[in-house]
């Protein structure tokens, strides 16, 4: 679980950026088992991303490299303590000729704080097509107006409708190594940082009114890759709200590269409880 953060404008690029390198250098600890570090986020809790991206790259380190992850399933269950590290549990569920599918328990002293299932391809022929068409008039990456979130350049863009969106240029901006594996992870780690900003934008009052208190959180989040990306390029997030039931909110979205390739899907619930201030 993750609870939005409100930093954005005061971390720029020109201020020292959150250091990142170290997010994939998972420890072994056991029989597939791994122990991972945060950087210190300055919302005070781990970055929920941080905690599905290095979920996702135990469970590739138990996987044949000629698998490719095409999807993956999270349940965020409690937040991630910046002060201790997070051990991921992998259960090889199956080891199939074409898909292999993981499970990954990610715990620390207080319990689990995320549930993540993932599932792998090998590569084969068929069809491919694309019917989901990069939006137009989204204007290229500006290096001027672009702020550090969770570590990673971001560009926020305006859609100019009235449906609860948010749509980002996003890149990882450190080097990583020429491996599409580390890649999708990296995309998975970028993958929840405008969901829930899509979320807040579905709700009938406005969150952020001073005559309010707002709390919310993301509870679950899907990614489908559809194809390889390069994590470390300018890659468009393109997300829209469905509106709120029950204090939750659906939001979904289609991931571009710069050119125009529609990359990955992604899919977040989240929770939002807004209560006029007594």
């Amino acid at each position: 679980m993750r609870v939005r953060r409100k930093q954005l404008a005061s971390a720029r690029v020109s201020e020292d950026p959150l250091d990142i390198r170290r997010v994939f250098e998972l420890e072994p600890h056991g029989p597939d088992t791994y122990i991972g570090e945060s950087p210190p986020y300055t919302w005070g809790r781990i970055y929920g991303g941080l905690v599905i991206a290095q979920a996702l790259w135990a469970a590739t380190q138990t996987v044949d490299p000629a698998h490719a992850v095409h999807s993956l399933h999270a349940y965020f269950i409690l937040g991630g303590d910046l002060k201790e590290p997070v051990r991921y549990e992998v259960d090889r569920v199956r080891n199939g000729r074409s898909f292999t599918t993981r499970r990954v328990l990610a715990r620390q002293s207080g319990g689990a704080i995320l549930s993540l299932a993932c599932s792998f391809q090998r590569s084969e022929s068929g069809a491919e097509t694309q019917t989901s068409e990069f939006p137009s008039g989204v204007p290229e990456p500006d290096e001027s107006a672009i702020d550090r979130d969770a570590g990673i350049d971001r560009i926020d863009l305006t859609r100019g409708e009235k449906a609860p969106n948010s749509r980002i240029w996003a890149r990882y901006p450190e080097d990583l190594p020429d491996d599409p594996r580390i890649h999708a992870c990296a995309l998975a780690y970028m993958s929840d940082d405008n969901p829930m900003d899509a979320v807040w934008k579905s709700h009938p009052e406005d969150p952020e009114s001073p005559d309010n208190e707002s709390m919310g959180a993301s509870l679950d989040h899907a990614v489908w890759f559809l194809r390889p990306v390069r994590a470390t390029d300018w890659n468009l997030i393109d997300m829209t709200g469905h509106g709120m039931v029950g204090s939750r909110g659906l939001a979904t979205g289609t991931v571009f590269s710069r050119k125009g390739t529609h990359v990955a899907t992604i899919a977040q619930e989240g929770l939002l409880r807004v209560r006029k201030k007594t």
